[in-house]
């Protein structure tokens, strides 16, 4: 007698999930072969995205027979690069035997072991529903998963059969934090600055060659010049941050802890791109003067004896200036990096996004 032939379809935002989702596929398959007999597993991957609903929800449950009927699969498995909540809470997953449907929040994940995680929630899902032991089994097999204690973890009870797993409590909030950066991927805004290293790497060679800078950061303690470069560099995300209207109001966030997350995430992914812009200034400048301003002409200025280490000073304090006069008053290349890297900016796409298909449904 032949095997029955099943396929679970795994959707996924850009970004993460849908590497996530691609990386798992082969191991999804040959799991279930060993926990699952005389099924034939099959595994599709599309890269898609659900809009919100007005009430900020995504409705795979709801959709979730639809879809299954539409694609022709027996599963349907959704992993989402934004945060979710449930009853005030941080949301994990939402997980229906039912619906046969899977709805994972990558961030909720944290910044390690996503792929293994994953595989084993779509496990426990399939397994769950396979052999029977019903949607109470399954949650327990989520937060075990997920490594929940019950200080930590709960299961909430919601329609269409569903199960939400939320991680209460502030350890778990700092672990959502986690994973909203590694979804984002820090410094991925930086090709988005050229303008601005242009713009500052102009005004800093300028510095370069001017002698009364080589003569101030060579009397500035490294420590200072340290807490300088920390000041332009914060001074420039600050800048981006609230030019760019990336900054998540307490009226504009659902809870007030999710505007925290948020604005912490913003903060950052723009802090660390900026933080990059600097070094790769400060590397150019480096170079730059150690090619350009001779040893025995430093040595003149300064009246000391000059080493490699002094040219180092020179070309911090010389891209602290160029970021601070070129850069600052600068803005991204890319509205769509903006977008990809903030929470806020995904979100509101959606929700606009749905709201479109609402009007076009009603004409």
């Amino acid at each position: 007698m032949g095997s029955e032939a099943k396929v679970i379809g795994l959707i996924a935002d850009s970004g993460v999930p849908e590497k996530i989702a691609q990386s798992v596929a082969g191991a999804l398959k040959q799991e279930l072969a060993e926990r699952v007999e005389d099924v034939e597993w099959n595994v599709v991957v599309s890269k898609d995205t659900f809009s919100l609903t007005p009430d900020g929800d995504i409705p795979l449950m709801d959709r979730a027979q639809e879809t299954r009927r539409q694609y022709e699969w027996d599963y349907t498995v959704y992993l989402t690069d934004l945060p979710r909540h449930h009853n005030r809470e941080p949301l994990l997953c939402e997980v229906s035997t039912a619906q046969q449907a899977l709805l994972v929040s990558v961030p909720a994940l944290g910044a390690h072991r996503l792929r293994a995680q994953t595989r084993k929630l779509v496990v426990a899902l399939i397994y769950s529903t396979e052999e029977g032991t019903g949607q109470t089994s399954l949650a327990e097999s989520v937060r075990s998963i997920a490594q929940l204690k019950s200080a930590h973890g709960d299961a909430q009870q919601g329609r269409n059969d569903t199960s939400y797993i939320v991680l209460p409590g502030w350890p778990n909030r700092l672990r959502l934090l986690t994973g909203m950066v590694r979804s984002n991927r820090p410094g991925r805004m930086l090709p988005a600055l050229t303008t601005s290293i242009a713009a500052a790497a102009a005004v800093g060679t300028f510095g370069v060659f001017y002698s009364s800078i080589w003569t101030l950061a060579d009397s500035l303690h490294p420590v200072r010049l340290l807490v300088i470069g920390l000041l332009v560099v914060a001074a420039l995300t600050f800048w981006l941050i609230f030019r760019n209207r990336l900054w998540t109001r307490r009226r504009d966030a659902v809870y007030a802890w999710q505007g925290g997350l948020d604005n912490t995430t913003t903060i950052i992914m723009v802090g660390t791109s900026v933080a990059l812009m600097f070094l790769v200034l400060f590397a150019f400048l480096l170079g730059l003067g150690l090619v350009v301003v001779d040893a025995s002409r430093l040595h003149s200025e300064l009246m000391h004896p000059v080493s490699f280490f002094s040219y180092p000073k020179l070309a911090w304090l010389a891209a602290c200036l160029g970021t601070l006069a070129g850069a600052l008053g600068s803005n991204f290349d890319s509205d769509d990096e903006i977008r990809q890297a903030t929470y806020s900016k995904r979100e509101y796409e959606r929700r606009q996004r749905r709201e479109a298909y609402d009007d076009a449904e009603s004409d």
